[in-house]
């Protein structure tokens, strides 16, 4: 026994007479009206018999009571187990020791009054009945000994100091424990273990050990001859006064309700219950009021399986019945009596114990969860409200709870933050999302919830942009106003008109933004819009999290009804890099099993973890049961079993079959016993189906035929409606009074004046309960009711337009009785299309639009032309969008055929011209586009490059810079489409026919001079500019590039923003600090996600990569920056960029010095083998690599091959050609210096050349480059003196312009040099500044290469 911790050890009957005393009744007093109203608030002046049972009934003795029946059973267990069990010829209750572990000081239970060691334990004959020798009992330490006396031989049983300090705080100590004397175990009985007669018996034993304990140290009178014994047995050895004080206590339990006294009123109210008779209170739908079993006592102890055993007169009825007087609870009096059932070693009653281990459990189940298994239940609510039963409560996930609380720690350290519950139909998925969102509020996140909708698909982005929305809503609160400001405030700065388009999927947004929000043009030509969307909504996520420091976690629920946008956003907030960050963004997604093949989901799976929920088994069914019943689990086991095997453990079918079972009577409380019970006959004899959909679909087929009525129409408009929006179809006035009787069953719920079915399987059975061809008919009368409401094209709502469309569109053609209906049908999924499209969900326009089609009848063409045009345009441009190629081709037939004018037939070859360009069939494309601009009378090529170079100039030469930004916008709409088929062109020629760019070039600048700006006209001042430049001209081609960018803003669209800004920043690069200019490649990637121009934003993320390595920054993160740009071609299928972006990853691991190699798919391997501009990168890449690490032969081989390709380089300026000639030069003059080939002087000079043309736009970025290259000139021509001058200028001007890789590869260079000239000093000199440099620059690798040759060359020189 630890020496900090003391121990009180005492006999039981002791313990529980200071235990009662202790209890502090004043405090109980106000709390139980009927006992403080007949005898006052001052318990020291109630009878004894109302004390003691006001204290027996207290949390402040039961709880410790209760402790000390599970320590005596849990011994008995054990012992069991070892073959030992107490002999039952010996009183039990005189061989109990209680002792307690506690800090308060309880020592008044081992003190006499004078303050000396209580004598309590002074029969030395008793003392060697508990194995305790009285000579060894000494002083202070009586205790103790006797304690170890107790505990010798029983270490199983003896718990440790942490355990005793966890223990039970109640009565008069932190925790209490009782043993029986070890003397008791000494001898083996004939232990059966099983039903034999002696552990029957033994359970009757401890069931007279718990009486004793919970009536308040009475003997149960059948536990003797007669009452005189108890009598007898209470007054041996006391003295006259004890004598007399004690016959009076005694005569006072023997009639705890005398005449003279007021009754005892414990239970309230409920007490008038107690004379009523179950079959009083429920009427048995079959005619039968009588269960088989059910008790005809008032308050009865024990249910019998048969009329023999309800004329049994059981020994152990009444003093059972007096320790339910004493107002115990009925589960604990039950135990009590299913114990002492056990009499005779006959199992008297069928709720008798059977095991011993069945006494600890249930005890167990008490002491865990007191308020389900101790506790009498409030019979009178389930009176009157009935049975609610387990819906709305998770059993049996603590694990995979877990497992999701994990999942989401680690994505608050930046991992994959995606989790996704599968499982049949039923099985608590939505429960446990909802209680996981409960752990994320509780931590200060933030859970968005939202749930898609089988019937409701035609609405754009659908849960999530009402998750969304309502999100914005609670922002509009007084007291989130901070919040609001901020969010407004920093979604203005990022997203800029932008925002416009998150307004259109989230209309409250449009409120926080406020009025000064400006709109754009809807007609632009979004490359990608849905692209455009994911974008804005990851940058509205990171504001509201920055905005609010905290996690969003979005739970979206019914993945297998969720629209493909959607789905695609959520990828996006997932995967894309950039500025979203990962540990901002938690995804949680329920899905039915057999709906998880769907596409959308497969995607999210792929990437995170995925929770599969089955069917509880029995076990677990058993548990769920019995903590809904708040009955042990041995009680509920064979009902359990019945519902399993008829639901399959199933929680829905169960907790439906639960409610239905109730309804008939089948299952009821019992006011007399104050507990569940049930009809196990007729419940076992009960038919149902298989599947808890039919089995639902017959539960609703027992309702009213005006009730069902009132669910079906609920259910054709989705999984929730609001009241008002049902209430105003004006189908059924009293569908509102037939809702409530449904929510009354439990089938719906109302919150907030919506009606939401409680569970999808009963929208799906109530939708079912009406024949397929009545629910098509009915839908498109809906949808035409609803039409009628749509009045106006700018006012009207959304939301009624959408739901209005869907229903026309569930009804379907075959549901069409009036031709014109086909009409109205299709010119209202126009304009739904046309709304989803502004909405950027051009999945969801696609089916609207598609949709449309299929309501037009045969001669759609010559009676509807221009609805028929319009539809099937709108439907080529979303199959684009969407890449769905098949379907772009027949609806581009379909209009080339049909159209009448060729005007017509312009946007869907536009299409197919985009198509082309996307499939990389830039050739075709190029033809394509020639020919339609053609057609239209625009001529793009020519002979002479010189004159159209002059022409233009001489054209921009008459407008002055504000003229051209103050232009009027184009709005002719043959010119408007034949600028986009010239920025089609600029884009395909400058990567196959650079030569031609500059037709393309000067042909925009002319026609927008000349018709107006359109949102193409950038793109023409932009590669003229960087034509110019590239032609030597770099200043006046400057002067261009600021120009486009400054018309980006004027012309009122920046769909190609990304594409300008990627182009004007590689000039920029040539004239400005090339630290500060590469960081405009990131407002490139943002303009271009903003459109949804993923192309561009890759190549955008890819340049300001290459950049940010030729300017030096740190090589760890350009790597991490590499890895996601390399994840971003990947989950956007561009391999080309994304093998060019593994080719740099390369270079990356070979000088960090990881060495990993690039792991190529086989698309990219074909790439590498076929494409000549990624070829030509994988040889300078390879050549530079080689150069670094001294392989002269591998370098000579990869940059000879690289000089094959250099005439296919594009047509416009870019940084890369600075590098490149850098880089090549410095190997020419190396290979020339071992070589003494002309022809690497010869290029190694025109790489100079160039350097110090371009040294002269820029010193800052090219000086110390132009430097080196003219110092390894001299080394090459022997000329000593000007390399030592021109090496230490290039180390000077990199290291003054912060290029610390460049000045760490001039040291190095120089070292050569001095080593080549014998100069030792001077060259290890260089090296290690070299070797410094490259360590500062985090090329690793490199430094391990140069310590290496270091050490070599010290080798030979010594």
């Amino acid at each position: 026994m630890s020496s900090n911790s003391k121990e009180a050890i005492i006999l039981s009957d002791d313990w529980i007479r200071h235990a009662l005393a202790e209890v502090d009744l004043s405090a109980l007093a106000g709390k139980i009206y009927a006992s403080s109203k007949t005898y006052g608030t001052d318990p020291s002046q109630w009878p004894s018999t109302i004390r003691n049972s006001m204290a027996l009934c207290s949390d402040d003795y039961l709880m410790p009571a209760l402790q000390v029946a599970y320590s005596l059973a849990n011994q008995i267990c054990k012992e069991e187990a070892t073959g030992k069990s107490p002999p039952l010829s010996v009183d039990w209750v005189d061989n109990i020791v209680v002792y307690i572990n506690n800090r308060v000081g309880c020592e008044s239970m081992n003190m006499n009054d004078d303050g000396g060691r209580r004598d309590s334990l002074d029969s030395l004959a008793f003392l060697g009945s508990l194995g305790f020798d009285p000579s060894d009992a000494g002083g202070d330490n009586f205790a103790d000994n006797l304690f170890e006396s107790i505990i010798k031989d029983h270490d199983s049983t003896t718990l440790s100091e942490e355990e005793r300090d966890e223990g039970i705080e109640g009565g008069c100590g932190d925790y209490i424990r009782a043993q029986f004397a070890s003397s008791l175990f000494n001898t083996n009985d004939d232990n059966d273990g099983g039903l034999g007669r002696d552990a029957m018996q033994r359970i009757y034993s401890l069931g007279v050990v718990f009486y004793v304990l919970f009536s308040g140290g009475e003997r149960p009178a059948a536990h003797f001859s007669t009452a005189t014994e108890v009598v007898e047995q209470k007054l041996s050895g006391k003295s006259d006064t004890e004598t007399e004080e004690l016959s009076q206590e005694l005569s006072e339990d023997l009639d705890p309700l005398s005449f003279d006294q007021a009754p005892i009123d414990l239970y309230g109210e409920l007490s008038i219950l107690d004379g009523i008779g179950d079959d009083e209170y429920v009427q048995d739908p079959l005619g039968d009021n009588n269960f088989d079993d059910a008790p005809q006592h008032p308050n009865p102890k024990k249910r019998h399986s048969s009329q023999q055993n309800r004329n049994i007169s059981n020994n152990c009825s009444v003093p059972v019945e007096s320790l339910r007087e004493k107002g115990l609870p009925s589960t604990l009096c039950d135990l009590v009596s299913n114990m002492l059932d056990c009499t005779n070693a006959t199992l008297s009653g069928e709720d008798s114990y059977q095991s011993m281990s069945d006494v600890r459990s249930d005890l167990q189940l008490m002491l865990d969860n007191p308020n389900t298994f101790l506790r009498d239940l409030d019979m009178t609510k389930l009176s009157t409200t009935g049975a609610q039963f387990i819906e709305k409560t998770m059993f049996g996930r603590n694990v995979e709870l877990s497992t999701i609380k994990d999942a989401y720690r680690r994505s608050l350290s930046g991992e994959c933050g995606l989790v996704t519950i599968s499982g049949t139909s039923g099985t608590g998925k939505s429960l446990l999302a909802n209680e996981f969102g409960k752990f994320v509020s509780a931590g200060g996140g933030i859970f968005l919830s939202g749930k898609f909708d089988q019937l409701q698909q035609g609405k754009p982005f659908s849960a999530l942009a009402s998750t969304f929305d309502q999100y914005c809503g609670i922002l509009l609160h007084e007291d989130m106003a901070s919040t609001k400001k901020e969010v407004a405030f920093q979604l203005r700065s990022i997203l800029g008109k932008e925002s416009y388009h998150l307004t259109k999927i989230i209309p409250n947004l449009a409120t926080i933004l406020g009025s000064e929000l400006p709109a754009l043009n809807n007609s632009e030509d979004c490359i990608n819009a849905q692209k455009r969307v994911q974008y804005l909504l990851c940058q509205f996520v990171e504001v509201i999290s920055s905005s609010s420091s905290a996690p969003i976690t979005l739970f979206l629920d019914d993945l297998q009804w969720a629209d493909a946008a959607s789905i695609a956003a959520v990828n996006q907030l997932l995967f894309a890099a950039g500025p979203l960050s990962r540990r901002n963004f938690f995804f949680l997604g329920c899905a039915r099993e057999t709906d998880l093949q769907w596409p959308g989901v497969d995607i999210l799976v792929a990437g995170g973890i995925e929770i599969k929920l089955d069917c509880m088994d029995e076990h677990m069914l058993n548990a769920m049961v019995s903590e809904t019943l708040c009955l042990s689990p041995r009680l509920t086991r064979n009902l359990s079993n019945v519902i399993y095997h008829k639901t399959k453990g199933n929680p829905l079918f169960v907790s439906r079959l639960m409610c239905s079972l109730n309804k008939e009577g089948l299952l009821r409380p019992s006011l007399s016993r104050r507990r569940w019970e049930w009809d196990m006959k007729k419940i076992r004899s009960r038919r149902l189906p298989d599947d808890v959909a039919i089995f639902l679909t017959d539960s609703l087929g027992e309702l009213p035929d005006n009730v069902q009525w009132a669910l079906f129409i609920l259910s054709c408009f989705g999984a929730s409606s609001k009241s008002a929006f049902v209430e105003s179809q004006g189908l059924d006035r009293s569908i509102l009074e037939n809702l409530e009787i449904a929510v009354a069953e439990g089938l719906v719920d109302k919150i907030d004046d919506q009606y939401r079915f409680a569970h999808d399987r009963i929208q799906e059975a109530a939708y079912n309960t009406i024949p397929a061809h009545r629910r098509s008919i009915i839908h498109f009368k809906y949808g035409l009711e609803l039409s009628s409401l749509l009045i106006g094209d700018e006012d009207t709502s959304a939301s009624v337009l959408f739901t209005a469309v869907n229903q026309l569109n569930l009804g379907g053609p075959p549901a069409v009785d009036d031709e014109s209906h086909n009409f109205t049908a299709a010119r209202l999924n126009l304009r739904a299309g046309k709304k989803a499209m502004e909405m950027s969900d051009y999945e969801t326009a696609y089916s609207y639009f598609d949709s449309g089609i299929s309501f037009l009848r045969k001669k759609h063409w010559q009676e509807r032309y221009t609805l028929s045009v319009e539809l099937f345009t709108l439907a080529a441009k979303c199959a684009l969008t969407n890449g769905d190629h098949t379907s772009l081709k027949l609806l581009i037939a379909e209009v080339v055929v049909k159209a009448h004018f060729f005007e017509d037939k312009l946007d869907v070859l536009y299409f197919e011209t985009c198509a082309l360009t996307y499939s990389y069939r830039l050739a075709e494309s190029i033809e394509k586009g020639l020919d339609i601009l053609s057609k239209l009378g625009i001529e793009v090529q020519g002979t002479n490059v010189e004159v159209r170079v002059q022409e233009t100039k001489d054209l921009l030469s008459t407008h002055t810079d504000d003229e051209i930004l103050n232009s009027k916008q184009m709005i002719d709409p043959t010119m408007i489409i034949a600028m986009k088929f010239l920025g089609k062109l600029e884009a395909g020629m400058t990567q196959i026919m650079p030569k031609s760019v500059l037709y393309v070039t000067s042909k925009i600048i002319e026609l927008s001079l000349t018709h107006g700006m359109s949102p193409v006209s950038p793109i023409g001042l932009a590669y003229y500019g960087s034509y110019l430049a590239k032609q030597g001209n770099i200043n006046e081609g400057y002067h261009y590039v600021k120009l486009a960018l400054s018309l980006l803003d004027k012309v009122g669209s920046r769909e190609n923003a990304g594409e300008v800004i990627l182009v004007c920043t590689q000039v920029k690069s040539y004239v400005e600090l090339l630290q500060a200019a590469l960081e405009y490649h990131r407002e490139g990637y943002s303009a271009a996600m903003a459109s949804g121009d993923s192309t561009q934003a890759v190549i955008n993320m890819l340049a300001l990569n290459a950049s940010s390595f030729f300017a030096g920054a740190n090589l760890q993160r350009i790597q991490e920056q590499c890895d996601n740009n390399i994840q971003m071609c990947e989950e956007r299928k561009q391999l080309i960029f994304m093998v060019q972006a593994q080719q740099v990853q390369r270079t990356l691991s070979k000088l960090i010095g990881t060495g990993e190699e690039p792991k190529y798919s086989s698309e990219g391997r074909d790439i590498l083998a076929s494409n000549s501009s990624v070829l030509r990168s994988y040889h300078y890449q390879t050549a530079y690599v080689s150069f670094i690490f001294r392989s002269y032969d591998d370098t000579i081989e990869n940059i000879e091959k690289y000089f094959a390709f250099q005439e296919t380089t594009w047509g416009i300026l870019l940084l890369a050609h600075a590098v490149h000639a850098f880089h090549t030069g410095l190997i020419s003059f190396w290979v020339a210096r071992k070589s003494k080939e002309q022809r690497w002087y010869q290029r190694g000079n025109q790489s100079k050349l160039a350097l110090r043309k371009w040294a002269e736009s820029s010193q800052w970025t090219f000086e110390n480059k132009w430097y080196l290259l003219e110092a390894e000139e001299s080394f090459c021509k022997n000329d000593v003196e000007t390399a030592k001058t021109n090496y230490e200028k290039a180390i000077t001007s990199a290291k003054h312009h912060k290029f610390v890789h460049e000045e760490a590869l001039a040291h190095e260079l120089s070292a050569y040099f001095y080593l080549e000239l014998g100069k030792r000093e001077q060259s290890a000199e260089h090296f290690m500044q070299a070797h410094e440099k490259y360590l500062e620059w985090g090329a690793l690798g490199k430094c391990d290469s140069l310590l290496k040759f270091v050490e070599f060359m010290k080798k030979l020189w010594h």
